[in-house]
């Protein structure tokens, strides 16, 4: 696990012997203020991602003024196990974090939330184990504008619109290859085509297609609420492909969005995108990212692009409506995407260099603090102009 001058501040690691539970807690930076990120499951998970994706987290509320530190869970368990052990599994973790998962009343320390493999409802179960209520609101309603995840896919668009402005492209023509087709793709595909967007390619965990001249993205989505990820098995009139050729595939914005660090530096130089949008935290290697960009590939930082929810869960704490998220999304990323290419410009670094650089500065320059819940919101209310 990496350890340097930022983090991680704690490690926790929790057991339950009557479920079988075993779960950790990265707490990877505080300075900004609660620390807050979500919670993966999966039979696979790592202390190590774990660490990483915190880390990420840290990165992801300080690029947008956000007064929230970084952290991140791990379960390590099959997000498919029956549904009455599923709930007996969060429950557990709930009751082994319990003492971390204050209300903001309390002094709000720590709020986990949903992640790949652990929905809303999940996190529900999580803060009912620990007799605590759930610090994260979100916004009611059906899946569409109302939904946090959908915000994400919109953030993944204004930061991909940004960055082909910065080459002087327009995104209407622009092809999107999206890897994952759930909440957050399905918002993706949607926004990116309505903004006259091509999407050419997407993935699931069961296989992919692929057309040159465009899908019917609302075809899909029909096909996604009929058959889950099945959903490209039942696509006619395109190319199948594996869920792994999505990264070579000839598209102007690539988007990642499942597992850490599918592009390393031993397949980078198979990547055909002219751009990377990540839909997904940390799906680079550092050294991919370096090679990428030496490429004349333009790497749009994760923490950057995939911000909206993290951006829709403040506007929420705030009171805001679903429209005032999409505006906080659509200002607050499209400064920072901007910024971070014109600094990396300016200094001849790629961009996800160019905004670690800037971020840990204002933390290793500043003096740590504990923010009372008041002000922390008092600070969010003058990042978003309110």
């Amino acid at each position: 696990m990496r350890h340097d001058e930022l983090g991680p501040e704690a490690v926790i690691r929790v057991r339950d012997a009557a479920t079988g539970m075993r779960g950790v807690l990265v707490v990877d930076n505080s300075f900004f203020g609660p620390a807050g990120g979500g919670t993966r499951m999966a039979p696979d998970v790592t202390e190590d991602e774990v660490a990483d994706l915190a880390r990420a987290m840290t990165y992801k509320y300080a690029i947008n003024g956000l007064p929230t530190g970084g952290a991140k869970a791990g379960i390590v368990a099959d997000p498919a196990m029956p549904a009455e052990r599923r709930a007996a599994v969060l429950r557990a973790f709930g009751r082994a974090l319990a003492p971390l998962l204050r209300s903001v009343d309390e002094g709000w320390l720590l709020g986990v939330g949903p992640d790949m493999g652990v929905g809303d409802a999940d996190v529900d179960t999580i803060y009912q184990g620990a007799e605590r209520p759930n610090v994260n609101p979100h916004f009611t309603g059906p899946i569409g504008r109302d939904d946090p995840h959908d915000l994400t896919g919109f953030g993944v668009v204004v930061a991909a619109r940004a960055a082909l402005a910065s080459r002087k492209r327009s995104i209407a023509g622009a092809s999107f290859a999206i890897e994952g087709f759930g909440h957050a793709g399905v918002g993706l595909a949607r926004y990116a085509t309505r903004d006259g967007g091509r999407v050419v390619a997407i993935t699931t965990l069961r296989g992919g297609v692929y057309r040159a001249a465009g899908l019917d993205v609302p075809r899909m989505i029909e096909l996604r609420r009929l058959h889950g990820d099945d959903c490209v098995r039942h696509y006619a009139d395109a190319e199948p492909i594996e869920p792994a050729d999505l990264y070579y595939l000839p598209a102007d914005v690539l988007v990642p969005g499942a597992r850490p660090y599918v592009i390393d530096a031993r397949n980078q130089g198979r990547v055909q995108a002219s751009m990377i949008c990540a839909a997904g935290n940390i799906p680079l290697t550092e050294d991919a990212e370096e090679l990428l960009h030496q490429r004349d590939i333009v790497v749009v930082p994760d923490f950057v692009a995939n911000a909206g929810g993290t951006i829709s869960v403040w506007t929420a704490i705030l009171g805001g409506t679903s429209d005032q998220a999409f505006g906080n999304c659509e200002r607050l990323i499209t400064a920072s995407t901007t910024r971070v290419l014109a600094e990396a410009r300016d200094q001849q670094l790629s961009p996800p260099t160019a905004a670690r650089r800037r971020i840990r500065a204002q933390i290793l320059g500043g003096t740590p603090r504990r923010i009372p819940f008041a002000e922390a919101k008092a600070l969010a209310r003058a990042t978003f102009g309110w």
